[in-house]
């Protein structure tokens, strides 16, 4: 009696009941003409495929990634929607990325108040597979500090209490998708919440030194980390990268700064010249902050301790 593998090529060896080896040609016996075999056999390929195909996570940016990458692991896929010069705030979406949307078991994002050019696009999928960070409940907003804007600084993940808040609706999302490995993905949530508490108080006393020196940066965008930090921030050379500042703006920071600033921080995605400029004229120190973490950050943690080390290095050195 002949033992058929039916996992191989078009030809294999089989043994018989007597011990002797004959070949066997596929497709002499005729697969082809057996169009329920075939069917049978499509079948089961697709099942044992579907089987080991791992949920994917499509978050907008990179620093939601680097959180979604702490709770997945290698449990799950994590992809990241924007090219990392791309702006946020307008990124023309191709044909290929509404298709990933598409494709994607979980969608991670902040919210139209960062990237508007998804609202139409996630309206149109099943709002059941969407997290938005920004209409996450007990979020932790910034104080406003400046008076020239109301809106809710979007840049949430720059205060770990949301980065926590984040991963844990993620985790709660994948356990209903991804049931058999819902116990991993809560143990994953449990240490990352575990590092970044750590993380946060060691940044606080490090920090802590720095709270009276001030600063501007080159846009609004990081409240969340120097309201968390108690540090202080004077100002902003522009609100948005692509909104050009005005005559008075410049005026007023001109102003602020001379008083009392020490530090002028660019950024590495955008033209900085002008602010360039401004900080050779007032013999300001000039640090860089990435707020998107393109600069090398591996990690959530990283990220942050990036950032903190860029105030440390440029607050700490006082103007000549």
């Amino acid at each position: 009696m002949l033992h058929y593998n039916l996992t191989s090529g078009s030809s294999d060896l089989s043994r018989a009941a007597d011990g002797s080896l004959h070949f066997i040609d596929w497709a002499s016996i005729g697969i082809m003409k057996h169009p329920f075999l075939s069917l049978y056999l499509a079948i089961l390929l697709s099942l044992a495929s579907a089987a080991q195909a791992k949920p994917l996570v499509l978050s907008s940016l990179k620093p939601l990634t680097l959180i979604a990458q702490e709770i997945t692991g290698s449990i799950a896929d994590v992809d990241t929607l924007l090219p990392a010069t791309a702006s946020h705030h307008n990124y023309p979406l191709k044909m290929s990325d509404h298709t990933r949307l598409q494709k994607a078991d979980v969608i991670l994002w902040v919210g139209p108040e960062l990237e508007s050019f998804l609202q139409k696009p996630l309206a149109n999928l099943p709002s059941a597979k969407t997290i938005t960070a920004y209409g996450l409940a007990n979020m932790n907003w910034p104080a406003e500090v400046h008076g020239h804007h109301h809106e809710l600084d979007p840049h949430l993940w720059l205060d770990p209490r949301n980065a926590i808040l984040v991963a844990q609706a993620l985790t709660a999302k994948l356990a209903l998708a991804d049931a058999a490995n819902a116990a991993q993905y809560r143990a994953n949530l449990a240490l990352f919440v575990t590092n970044v508490k750590n993380l946060d108080q060691k940044l606080q006393v490090s920090l802590k030194p720095l709270a009276g020196v001030g600063f501007a940066v080159y846009h609004e965008g990081f409240g969340h980390f120097v309201s968390h930090y108690g540090l202080k921030q004077l100002d902003y050379v522009t609100f948005t990268p692509e909104q050009k500042p005005g005559a008075k703006h410049m005026h007023q920071l001109r102003e602020k700064l001379a008083k009392e600033g020490k530090c002028l921080f660019l950024e590495p995605y955008n033209d900085m010249q002008s602010a360039r400029e401004l900080a050779q004229e007032l013999h300001l120190n000039l640090g860089t902050l990435d707020a998107l973490g393109t600069q090398g950050a591996a990690t959530y943690l990283q990220l942050l301790e990036q950032m903190a080390e860029s105030f440390s290095a440029c607050l700490a050195n006082r103007r000549n």
